[in-house]
């Protein structure tokens, strides 16, 4: 049985103090009126053309939490357009994530995903299902290398009685189309983020989920511990969301953005936007062998082989 009432749950607010009450209890939370109609209607367009072009060049990027030849996934936004590269520094989603993770985060990826009338169905999961579980001293341990999405243990989302992993990413996920039960809203699982299991991926659900319904424009902020999942949609559109995606520094990110965001992208973006794409050093991690840079250089060579007497190596930022 449920342990939350529908009349409870979070709903579309602004209030930033509403709002990470809502993440903290319930594991996800709504924000009101995140991007103004004016970048909804650049956005909509920018992904409408991204989406055709790639999907008529055959670039499909396989995602393998929701993989199939009907449901899309438009990944690496930031270089497809100004527009996506606004919502990476979103004060109001920032603060969210932060309020999760703390100071220092990292962006993880962010992508389009357009979910279609026809598509297949999507398992509950959680974004950080690698992360191994607390286990008793004298247990064998995990291995970490050996982690698939096959491997993990489930559970039921009751809460738990004993310790729990700690959330280390969160995702925020902004509607560019109207969010509805039946076109495919992202379906959760309130208060699943304290139970300290995982869910079973079957579907139909096996246990009751609710829709996150919004008007476009309203971000959807829920940590790495809450069951989620795409839901079906049943309408005669597409519906669009854009997940941006965080972790804490020591963790890797699931886009590599040092090799794969384009130079020209690069060099326009502000210190902000560079150390969460994992251009900053945190407590060495991330480092080059300019260990005293704040911010590692992504247009100067590393220094290789030298001889004493040899000039000096190119300069970096």
């Amino acid at each position: 049985m449920a342990n939350w009432r529908p009349d409870e749950l979070p709903v579309p607010r602004t209030d930033l103090a509403a709002l990470r009450r809502d993440l903290d209890g319930y594991g996800y939370c709504l924000v009101a009126e995140a991007l103004t109609a004016d970048q909804i209607k650049a956005i909509r367009a920018r992904v409408d053309e991204q989406a055709e072009a790639e999907r008529a060049l055959a670039l499909v990027n396989a995602n393998e939490a929701h993989a199939d030849a009907t449901n899309q996934w438009v990944s690496l936004l930031i270089n497809k357009g100004r527009a996506f590269r606004d919502l990476v520094t979103h004060p109001t989603a920032l603060a969210l994530v932060r309020h999760v993770l703390g100071p220092e985060i990292l962006l993880s990826s962010n992508e389009a995903h357009i979910v279609r009338p026809g598509g297949s169905p999507m398992g509950l999961h959680v974004d950080q299902w690698w992360l191994p579980l607390e286990r008793p001293a004298a247990a064998d341990h995990a291995r970490v290398a050996a982690a698939t999405r096959a491997s993990v243990p489930t559970g039921l989302p009751e809460p738990a009685t004993g310790p729990i992993w700690q959330p280390v990413v969160c995702n925020v996920i902004y509607m560019v189309t109207d969010f509805t039960a039946a076109n495919g809203a992202t379906r959760l699982v309130p208060k699943s983020h304290l139970s300290g299991h995982q869910p079973s991926p079957d579907v139909p659900h096996p246990v009751a989920t609710v829709a996150a319904e919004g008007p476009a424009g309203t971000a959807l902020v829920f940590e790495g511990r809450t069951w989620h999942a795409a839901g079906l949609n049943i309408s005669n559109e597409a519906r669009i969301g854009l997940p941006t995606y965080y972790c804490g520094p020591q963790f890797r990110q699931l886009t590599n953005f040092t090799l794969g965001t384009r130079r020209e992208v690069l060099r326009e973006a502000s210190p902000e936007l560079l150390r969460l794409l994992g251009f900053k050093v945190w407590s060495t991690y991330g480092s080059t062998d300019n260990t005293g840079a704040d911010l590692v250089a992504f247009d100067a060579e590393p220094v290789g082989e030298l001889r004493p007497g040899d000039p000096a190596a190119s300069p970096r930022r």
